[in-house]
Order: structure tokens, then C-alpha cells, then sequence
């Protein structure tokens, strides 16, 4: 029989996804950086459109994750 997930377990796999996302985030910014949006493909520029636009929403959620996951951790 499995044992059951602890508080700390689910706290520390939400700071975990959260620091993940950052990453993730921080990388995208390169990205975004690097690439020229006039010499990709057109369904290539929708996207890159759409990470540009939301890029920082997506940061500021997971360091928010991360905070609520370290204080929980905390917490536990």
C-alpha cells in the first residue's frame, strides 16, 4: 500500500514546478532575444507574438508559485 503524500511533499513540488517555470521563463527571454521574428515561419510568428505578450504574466505566476511553495515548506 502506497503511503500518503505529506504537506511538505506537495509544498516542495510546487516550489520545484515553480522554479522550473522561471527557468523556463528566463529561457523563453533569450529566446525571444535571439530569434528574428521576419525569418521564421509564419505559424512560428503567432507564437512568438504570443510568448512576447505573455512572457512576464507567465514569470510573475511562477515565482508566485515558488513563494507560495517555499512558504509552505517553511511552514511544514
Amino acid at each position: 500500500m502506497a503511503d500518503p503524500t505529506t504537506f511538505a511533499q506537495v509544498a516542495g513540488m510546487v516550489a520545484g514546478l515553480g522554479a522550473l517555470g522561471m527557468l523556463v521563463a528566463a529561457l523563453n527571454l533569450v529566446a525571444l532575444r535571439v530569434v528574428r521574428a521576419d525569418e521564421v515561419p509564419a505559424y512560428v510568428q503567432t507564437r512568438i507574438r504570443w510568448w512576447t505578450a505573455h512572457n512576464t504574466a507567465f514569470l510573475v505566476l511562477c515565482a508566485a508559485l515558488t513563494v507560495i511553495g517555499l512558504a509552505g515548506l517553511a511552514a511544514a
